[in-house]
């Protein structure tokens, strides 16, 4: 039986050291595979931190333009709303012109303005109701005579005209005529006007911008 339990304990012995060489090597793997965990885990806290700080920052990038964008926005709308003011004023006051007897000057200027391109023999005048009677024609006609360089024959139109002011011109088979009523006027010049508002009322103010 010596002979048994010697090859027993041979192989006892060898399964012992195969065990411990099994376990030394896979404390070595655990080892090595918890190293590569930890640093994997530092690389991936330090990419989330990272993109977090970029997110973060991104954030405060998105906050900052978003914030700029609404100031510039309000700053228009406030621009715009002073530049309607004055619009809206500007309207009043033609308004209020017509009731004035500076009118009948502004009147004939403006219908000597429209009449002398046209370059006709023959021209009507349209006013608004009850305009008429601020009109002298015969300087009217003499006015655009001197401008136009050739004799124009004037008359008042039969109809009137819905306007706040002015006058429309036109020849008598109504194929060409030039608007020059309040209403036109400030349509036709409107981008202009409001380009001339804003230079008087923002225009130190924009070049420091």
């Amino acid at each position: 039986m010596s002979g048994l339990t010697n090859i027993i304990e041979i192989i006892n012995l060898k399964t012992a050291e195969k065990e411990k060489d099994i376990l030394s090597e896979a404390e070595e793997h655990k080892q090595e595979k918890l190293k590569e965990a930890r640093a994997k885990a530092k690389s991936i806290t330090a990419s989330i931190t990272s993109k977090a700080e970029i997110e973060a920052n991104a954030e405060v990038s998105r906050y900052e333009a978003s914030a700029k964008l609404k100031s510039k926005y309000k700053l228009l709308e406030a621009k715009e709303a002073l530049i309607e003011e004055v619009m809206s004023k500007t309207r009043k006051h033609l308004e209020e012109l017509v009731k004035k007897e500076a009118y009948g000057a502004t009147l004939e200027s403006l219908i000597v303005d429209a009449a002398a391109p046209l370059e006709e023999s023959e021209l009507e005048i349209v006013v608004p109701k009850g305009h008429a009677s601020n009109i002298d024609l015969k300087a009217v006609e003499a006015a655009v005579n001197k401008k136009s360089g050739q004799k124009t024959k004037l008359s008042i139109a039969k109809e009137n005209l819905r306007a706040t002011g002015g006058a429309v011109v036109r020849n008598k088979d109504l194929t060409r005529w030039v608007d020059n009523t309040f209403e036109a006027r400030l349509e036709r010049y409107g981008d202009k006007i409001r380009d001339t508002i804003s230079s008087i009322l923002f225009g130190t103010e924009e070049k420091k911008e």
